[in-house]
């Protein structure tokens, strides 16, 4: 596998549970899939925000990759290029 550079940002409640709000890491897998996994095991507490209880990835959570909302690609099977920026939050609305 090659090593992918990815910046990744987190808008709240996740910036508040990895404690910043955006890094930049050397990834070595493919796909978006393969990426939770590795965000997971640096931060085991994004499990309970990333996944429901029957480990689907939470209706909450929005990724947007390269300013593209995941539901415009390929799930978390899109393949993830060199110098992808993603973008994880939960969405707000109010009246």
């Amino acid at each position: 596998m090659r090593l992918l550079k990815l910046k990744i940002k987190f808008l709240k409640p996740f910036s508040d549970t990895v404690g910043k709000n955006m890094v930049e890491i050397d990834f070595n897998g493919n796909t978006l899939n393969d990426l939770l996994k590795v965000m997971i095991k640096s931060y085991p507490q994004l499990k309970k925000e990333f996944y429901t209880e029957t480990k689907k990835l939470s209706t909450y959570l929005c990724i947007f990759i390269n300013d593209k909302p995941l539901s415009a690609l390929n799930g978390i099977h899109t393949k993830l290029q060199d110098g992808d920026e993603l973008v994880f939050f939960v969405p707000v609305s109010g009246g």
